[in-house]
């Protein structure tokens, strides 16, 4: 446990550590000269040099403070922000089928990078600076008063961490219930936001209001039981601790004036150092909270990360294999013109085998059409080629295709367009951060939509939903946002589902365009969009049953 706590310190924190070091040396020196001084004093010597070296201590010791405080502050937003893209970015590539409630992903993307970046910011360096300056000061002790002395106080000292260790230990629990509940009412809320039309078409709002008033009251009592426990352990250890530490100084102190074996101001030095020795108490006492849950964090984050996530297993293509694939049709080399081939193909969607088996080589130019019917498995197979749900014998060119490799090479189209908040122009640079205006209004001609028909252009505003434009336009502006990727192969699922015809006419037209570069797969329910297809494959049963080219259909 200590070899991992120490590794988690980041440089910031050894940097507290050196300051605090610093820090207590200086004030150590500064009791010790301010004791030299009263002796000299009493001897009736001159104490300004004295005087002199306790200001210059003091001096040194507050930069030293200064600098300790201002630390973290500056460490934080750096930490937190290196693990929240680290967490987004595995997030994004994670399956969609993963069994972890949406909740507890946010949580982890909010709450627990928090609590984290606060843990390896605010507490590691601090802790392991409350053992170094018990150190620093009974150091400090043995060499300018009595070192015996210092080795006694070394026992007192060591007994603080197995102290506050054992109070942690005790209160894990009740913090992990905690995390729970907040984590499900995070969950709530959030599906509740994404669910509030159906709700008041349902009538519903009032059910999942008194859901989310009960998850509200269990989270403010878990709330309040976490603040009356972490006061328990400030008030137990401070009591215990600072009792124990003060009465042994004290009595070293007046057993070491009585015995002539200390002076007056050594003595006096004593007991002023005597409060740097409750440092540990002091630091672990007030943010063991800090540490439980931001530890936790840690552990919950840590494994997230490091679990597989491709569980298939199968190597990833290497950079150049769709464009190898692309190339060998277009030049005539290779003796297949498919760019992705589905070879025995199998997806598992929740323990259910969707797709078996299935058998199909999409070439690299050309309209390819899924039909079948529902729930034949044509938006699972969509979902696959476009590495976003796990699956097996799925070869880009000739190279074994993986999750990445597949969202490298295939542009995926969903059956509602996912507009985030903002403006067209956000919108398309997700797909291409840093586009100019010119690339994007190509992309969006190449995707059928005309300037005349944003009102805003680029800064026509969108919302949630698709907010701001029209369902058609909406569905060209994420074919857009596809083309802006440039990845040789285009999937739609079941674009224009939500349109009316006139809208859908557009939608197929300008997917028939874009087959004449690129694979484009169209997942269709309508028997007039599959015959625009260059080829129309018939998935039943989770297997390509049957395809027909155009020819064929004539």
């Amino acid at each position: 446990m200590l070899p991992r706590l120490l590794a988690d310190v980041p440089l910031s924190g050894w940097a507290i550590v050196f300051c605090a070091a610093v820090r207590a040396a200086a004030l150590s020196a500064c009791a010790l000269a301010l004791g030299a001084g009263v002796d000299a004093l009493a001897a009736g010597a001159d104490p300004r040099v004295w005087w002199a070296a306790a200001l210059g201590a003091l001096v040194v010791a507050a930069c030293a403070a200064a600098a300790e405080a201002l630390v973290p502050a500056r460490a934080r937003p750096a930490i937190e922000a290196e693990w929240r893209q680290k967490v987004a970015r595995r997030a994004l590539a994670d399956p969609l089928d993963g069994a972890e409630p949406a909740g507890v992903r946010v949580d982890r993307a909010t709450g627990e990078v928090e609590r984290y970046a606060h843990y390896r910011a605010d507490f590691l360096g601090p802790l392991v600076a409350g053992a170094v300056v018990p150190a620093v000061v009974l150091v400090v002790l043995g060499a300018g008063v009595s070192w015996p002395l210092a080795g006694g106080l070394a026992v007192l000292v060591a007994l603080a961490p197995v102290l506050i260790a054992g109070f942690l230990a005790r209160f894990r629990a009740s913090s992990g219930r905690y995390r729970r509940v907040a984590a499900g009412l995070a969950g709530l809320f959030l599906e509740s936001m994404r669910a509030r039309e159906t709700l008041r078409l349902l009538d519903a709002t009032a059910e999942r209001r008194a859901a989310l008033v009960r998850r509200s009251g269990a989270l403010r009592g878990e709330v309040m039981a976490l603040l009356r426990r972490n006061q328990l352990v400030i008030l137990v250890t401070d009591a215990i601790f600072g009792v124990l530490a003060l009465s042994a100084v004290g009595c070293a102190g007046a057993w070491g004036v009585a015995s002539g074996a200390l002076s007056l101001g050594q003595a006096a030095a004593l007991l002023v150092i005597a409060g740097l020795l409750r440092e540990p108490v002091d630091r672990l006492g007030r943010s063991f909270y800090v540490g439980l849950a931001g530890r936790a964090a840690g552990e919950r984050i840590r494994g997230a990360l490091a679990t597989p996530q491709d569980p298939a297993g199968e190597p990833a293509p290497s950079a150049g294999a769709a464009r190898r694939a692309d190339a060998g049709a277009v030049d005539g080399e290779a003796a297949s013109d498919a760019l992705l081939t589905l070879s025995g193909a199998v997806v598992e969607r929740g323990g259910v085998r969707v797709v078996d088996q299935a058998e199909l080589a999409i070439p690299a130019r050309g309209l390819t059409a899924l039909v079948g019917e529902s729930g034949a498995g044509k938006s699972t197979l969509a979902l696959a080629l476009a590495g976003l749900v796990p699956s097996r014998g799925i070869r880009i060119g000739s190279e074994h295709a993986s999750a990445e490799g597949l969202r490298a090479s295939v542009a995926y189209i969903p059956q509602r367009p996912v507009l985030v908040p903002g403006t067209v122009r956000e919108n398309l640079q997700l797909a291409r951060p840093g586009a100019g205006d010119g690339r994007m209004w190509a992309a969006l001609a190449a995707a059928g939509l005309d300037a005349s028909e944003l009102s805003g252009g680029l800064g026509t505003p969108v919302g949630e939903h698709a907010r701001g434009v029209s369902g058609g336009q909406a569905q060209r502006i994420a074919i857009a946002r596809a083309v802006l990727t440039e990845r040789p192969v285009l999937v739609a699922d079941e674009p224009t589902a939500h349109l009316d015809p006139a809208a859908s006419r557009v939608v197929v037209d300008t997917l028939r365009r874009l087959a004449g570069d690129r694979a484009v797969i169209l997942v269709t329910h309508r028997p007039d969009e599959a015959q625009r297809a260059d080829r129309v494959a018939r998935v039943a049963g989770g297997r390509i049953v049957a395809v027909v080219g155009a020819e064929e259909r004539a």
